[in-house]
């Protein structure tokens, strides 16, 4: 029989912490660092350990059940109003009635019944940016994958992640910036998880893009062309590289959109936004030249991935425009502005990482998805996740299913409100109508495709079909991050050593 004392210290001991279905901790992918775990992200984290605490005692289940229900999640996002609130520069809560950026009450965190029916939803939903690995990042600790071996992040992962553990029906695996031999997913190893997807489903769950660095000349556009004839392409992804070239360019950029054309898979997806420490209007990351070039190919779309987001930028304000120079979304609502392209266009702004990094504090998000639905439209904003840098998901399209932009606000700056037709559009309707795809015959085909069996069986006998825990697989501190940087090719080798 163990002492008194023994018993006295077992009780005292420290309960750990249990991990928060909608995180607060920062979470990056290849091309931005991490930002810094702030006072306010402590203060978010205790709060919502001292929820669980009482939430769970209360209800008569265990901390972590509480954390992984419902509940658990409408917890998350009652500590989002709390400690982020959004207000004018999103510091305090000023009126939780107008001003809270998530629509939770206190009740939900008690209700399973009221906080799954919030936190629910019958859109579809095509996420139009994830990502996979060919192995294991080399940044991530061994314990990430529970002792499996490198390939955790295999295209079981990659299913039960994107596909069984969140909403998602449809998904756009894209690529990373690299050479083809360094690209940790060259576009052999795409097609192939692709052709799992196929098989499981019976209808089209994911397409893919082809990555092209069309600074590299003739000989890449030719590569174009051996990618169409052997994999089913959806798009084409380009990066801004190291600004030696543009969209709207004679030599480079129009060279790649005809050929584009010719091929007829006239959707470019370019990365625009997060990678510069300027982050402005003139910067090799702004949509600029993004616009120039879909005024002068109407019948092209493209794809801003990230909708000119900068991470350094606060989205704390309206779009001015007098702003000559403006920084972060500003500079997408200025070049559709200066290129006359209206919300009947050809340019839509992609949501990748820019809202995974905004839902945290509501006053950014709420001003940086009512200026894009403002001057771009709600027809022209597409959902995006960059998953699996960040997990599963779920914790996106929970969070976005239960923000509002505040009245006050939308009376203030003319932004729209986000209501429930919007939000279908921005979660899958826009991505369809892009990438040729169709909700009613998709859904039809999926209902009862194995990953849909395999869904439902998750959810009825959760142990049946063990999901991971919306674990994170990119870096999560700056040496993470770094360690990403410098790490040695881990793709598949692919037809061409560039």
């Amino acid at each position: 029989m163990a002492a008194k004392g023994e018993n006295r210290a077992k009780k005292s001991r420290p309960v750990d912490p249990v991990q928060s279905p909608i995180t607060f901790r920062p979470c990056a992918n290849d091309e931005f660092h991490p930002f810094p775990y702030t006072e306010r992200d402590h203060r978010a984290e205790a709060m919502f350990q001292s929820l669980v605490d009482e939430k769970a005692s209360r209800l008569g289940i265990s901390r972590r059940a509480f954390a992984q229900s419902a509940c658990g999640s409408a917890a998350a996002l009652f500590v989002f109003n709390q400690v982020y609130g959004c207000s004018e520069h999103g510091q305090t809560l000023r009126d939780p009635t107008t001003d809270a950026g998530y629509d939770v009450s206190p009740a939900m965190m008690e209700d399973a019944a009221a906080a799954e029916d919030a936190l629910a939803g019958d859109e579809f939903i095509f996420d139009v940016q994830v990502h996979a690995a060919a192995s294991k990042p080399p940044w991530t600790p061994d314990d990430l994958c529970d002792g499996a071996p490198p390939g955790c992040i295999s295209p079981v992962t990659f299913i039960k992640e994107i596909f069984i553990a969140s909403d998602t029906d449809v998904a756009c695996l894209s690529g990373v910036p690299s050479s083809r031999s360094a690209d940790p997913l060259a576009i052999e190893a795409r097609a192939r998880i692709k052709e799992i997807v196929d098989r499981l489903s019976g209808g089209p769950r994911l397409v893919i893009h082809a990555n092209v660095r069309p600074n590299l000349g003739e000989a890449e556009l030719d590569l174009m062309e051996e990618d169409a004839r052997a994999f089913a392409v959806a798009a084409w992804k380009v990066y801004p590289s190291d600004g030696s070239w543009a969209l709207d360019s004679d030599e480079v950029g129009q060279p790649f959109i005809e050929r584009a054309r010719k091929l007829g898979i006239k959707v470019i997806a370019a990365h625009r936004g997060i990678s510069s420490d300027a982050g402005r209007y003139d910067d090799v990351s702004s949509p600029r030249d993004l616009a120039a070039a879909a005024k002068a190919n109407p019948d092209i779309a493209f794809l801003a991935y990230h909708a000119g987001w900068e991470g350094r930028i606060q989205e704390d304000h309206p779009f001015d425009p007098r702003e000559a120079n403006p920084a972060g979304i500003d500079r997408m609502v200025k070049a559709v502005l200066d290129h006359g392209i209206d919300k009947n266009g050809n340019v839509y702004a992609e949501l990748g990482s820019t809202w995974r990094n905004l839902m945290a504090s509501p006053s950014q998000a709420a001003h940086a998805l009512g200026k894009l639905l403002k001057y771009l439209g709600p027809d022209r904003i597409v959902w995006g996740t960059d998953c699996l840098f960040t997990g599963s998901p779920q914790e996106q399209i929970e969070a976005f299913r239960r923000f509002q932009i505040p009245e006050a606000m939308q009376e203030t700056y003319g932004y729209p409100a986000l209501t429930d037709e919007i939000r279908r559009k921005i979660f899958g309707l826009n991505a369809a109508r892009v990438y040729g795809v169709t909700p009613g015959r998709v859904l039809q085909h999926i209902k009862a495709d194995d990953i849909s069996r395999d869904k439902l069986a998750a959810k009825l006998d959760p142990g049946a079909l063990p999901l991971p825990r919306r674990k994170h697989y990119g870096p999560r501190t700056r040496r993470e991050f770094f360690a990403l940087r410098e790490r040695p090719s881990r793709g598949i080798p692919s037809r061409s050593p560039t």
